[in-house]
């Protein structure tokens, strides 16, 4: 069997792909944006991933998550673990919690870079002052609102 990693290695080289096994990435949220990155990550040579997230999946996240109907009802970080060792053999480090001021300091913590997917603005404001407080590099991705929540 080839190597799993074999076009990443061609393109970025056995130096670059050593690098990204060695980052630590923290990405809160897993679910549209949080599990299809955490996926593409992997599949890019990342190694050291911790994923949080308090939700499980329901039937209106299979089309725009990682998810199948026959997840419906798990909790995605568990999901998402499964999905990715059986995808590329890593173990995630997944944390079925509620980030909130209490757990913060604890579940960023030795975060390396965080990556803040959440959907609402309580856990994004926690994420970026936990960060700040823990030196921790932050970066904030979210979705583009759609013409119909423009015009409202």
């Amino acid at each position: 069997m080839a190597d799993k990693f074999h076009h990443e290695a061609i393109y970025r080289g056995d130096a670059e792909i050593a690098k990204l096994t060695c980052r630590r990435l923290t990405i809160c949220g897993a679910g549209a944006l949080g599990s299809n990155l955490a996926d593409n990550l992997a599949r890019q040579g990342f190694r050291d991933l911790r994923v949080i997230d308090r939700d499980r999946i329901e039937e209106h996240n299979v089309g725009t998550q990682l998810y199948g109907e026959s997840d419906v009802g798990a909790w995605k970080v568990e999901v998402l673990k499964q999905r990715l060792f059986r995808a590329t053999g890593i173990e995630i480090e997944a944390h079925r919690k509620d980030l909130t001021d209490r757990t913060a300091n604890i579940l960023l913590k030795d975060g390396g870079l965080v990556i803040d997917t959440f959907d609402n603005s309580t856990s994004r404001r926690c994420v970026q002052e936990r960060c700040r407080a823990l030196q921790l590099p932050c970066l904030h991705v979210g979705s583009m609102p759609t013409m119909a929540t423009m015009a409202k």
